[in-house]
């Protein structure tokens, strides 16, 4: 038997983040503002864990390009993600490829090439508000598929900054940035 939730907000959120085809759009949608993508840490060629590989669909010898990026509105940190990118991937086009090694948005440079996102798995980290914007309240696990095939697989860690009411109608309250990602266990 489920139990009736005591953070309904949570729950609506949680369910708009499963349906989405893009975190950061549906992270504008939620707050009825621009959001802003920031790349914090980008490393070219690593090798994938042989777990991620396998999600991926590569080969013994390839490598992929990881990204951590961080979300805000404003001055306000909403989500961080970590993300693998299959970079040689043959579905991307050379011009995504040379895009994504010049720090270009993953989102952005994928999305007219046919784009779809599986979210996987999404896991709330609380049942009742913590009244502190810094706190994780979602883990996400996702793939991006360019035409079929998987070229990106996404951790997320969304805020409770983007539940947060400021007294005036408005979700969002400042945040301190958290500096780490909380990352999701990928699952064997």
């Amino acid at each position: 038997m489920r139990r009736a939730s005591t953070w309904p907000e949570l729950d609506r959120l949680c369910r708009f983040v499963r349906a989405a085809d893009s975190l950061t759009d549906t992270l504008a949608t939620w707050t009825g503002r621009g959001i802003e993508v920031q790349i914090v840490r980008r490393v070219d060629r690593v090798f994938p864990e042989p777990t991620l590989a396998e999600r991926l669909d590569l080969h013994d010898d390839a490598r992929v390009q990881e990204r951590e990026v961080r979300i805000r509105c404003a001055e306000v940190v909403l989500a961080e993600a970590r993300s693998w990118v299959a970079v040689e991937s043959p579905a991307l086009t050379p011009a995504a490829r040379q895009s994504l090694r010049a720090d270009g948005g993953l989102g952005d440079l994928l999305r007219p090439l046919n784009r779809r996102r599986s979210t996987l798995r999404v896991t709330a980290c609380r049942t009742t508000p913590a009244h502190d914007p810094s706190v994780p309240v979602l883990l996400v696990q996702a793939r991006l598929d360019v035409a079929g095939t998987p070229v990106a697989w996404c951790e997320e860690t969304i805020y409770e900054a983007v539940l947060a009411g400021d007294g005036d109608g408005r979700r969002l309250t400042a945040a301190r940035p958290r500096g780490h990602l909380v990352r999701p266990s990928i699952p064997a």
